[in-house]
């Protein structure tokens, strides 16, 4: 028996030092909002208003919402629009702008609505199975205006945004507009490049083959951190299978080996005691 609480016991403290390597690397790691469905960054400094399916932060001083979503409809547009109604109660009607991006871990699509001039919404939607992943930048900041958007890459050979930047700063700022000032930022999400006008400031990063960008209009002292916690928010988002099920088939296995084990050492040692008697007895006849 001795044999066996040694191996239980060794068992044992292999797991608890599973479970202490666990928490010391959740420690020493981003701390991440998890859901049942999925991960995200949590966003510190910002407000959590996040609830058990849905993060969500809130940045008072710059009337800014980051918020991630899975909405049960197959639809990305109706899913898009639904849960910005939900979340803000605002009909923010239909896109003004619309493309795609494909990133690593899927075919993205970029929605950017506009239904006035106090708010706007910058979403990045996917599909995932029958659902749609919605993760959304609104800003009600009545001193300015600031879009987020990723898009693909027009010339690879360039090692900056800054041909996505003009591009689209003419679709969604001003066409005139003539950037006169260039400088470069180091920041958690990334290097980026910022460019600033007279009453505009546009900041791009270069991720894999697409280009992320920030554009403000007006007051834009907020831009670098509004950009740099949405898209830690984009590119640190996944998505984690439910393994508890596994996780317990495996533990009922490890058990049952454990079981069948101690089982098998006990059943051994009655038989070798039977075979010991029985020895001890034809020993006492033959003397």
């Amino acid at each position: 028996m001795k044999i066996t609480i040694t191996l239980a016991a060794f068992i044992l403290a292999l797991l608890a030092i599973g479970a202490v390597n666990a928490q010391d690397g959740d420690q020493n790691g981003v701390a991440y909002f998890r859901s049942r469905a999925f991960n995200v960054p949590i966003l510190a400094g910002w407000e959590d208003q996040s609830t058990e399916t849905v993060a969500q932060f809130y940045l008072a001083e710059a009337g800014a919402t980051i918020r991630t979503a899975i909405v049960p409809q197959d639809d990305i547009l109706a899913a898009a629009g639904a849960d910005l109604r939900a979340a803000f109660g605002v009909d923010f009607g239909g896109p003004g702008y619309q493309d795609k991006v494909n990133l690593a871990d899927g075919t993205w699509t970029v929605l950017i609505y506009e239904p006035d001039a106090r708010i706007s919404a910058s979403v990045m939607a996917r599909h995932v199975e029958n659902e749609t992943v919605v993760i959304s930048f609104v800003e009600s900041d009545p001193a300015g205006r600031i879009l987020m958007l990723a898009v693909a890459r027009s010339d690879e050979s360039e090692a900056d945004a800054s041909g996505e930047i003009d591009a689209a700063t003419g679709r969604l700022l001003d066409p005139a507009v003539e950037f006169f000032r260039q400088a470069s930022l180091a920041l958690p999400s990334g290097e980026w490049m910022v460019l600033s006008a007279e009453r505009y400031t546009a900041m791009g990063m270069v991720f894999g083959n697409d280009s992320f960008l920030a554009l403000a209009e007006s007051a834009a002292e907020q831009l670098p951190a509004l950009a740099d916690a949405y898209n830690r928010t984009l590119l640190g988002f996944f998505i984690t299978p439910d393994n508890s099920t596994y996780l317990a088939l495996g533990l009922a296995a490890a058990f049952i080996i454990l079981g069948t084990l101690v089982g098998s050492l006990f059943w051994r040692e009655r038989a070798l005691r039977k075979d010991l008697a029985l020895l001890q007895v034809l020993a006492g006849e033959d003397g």
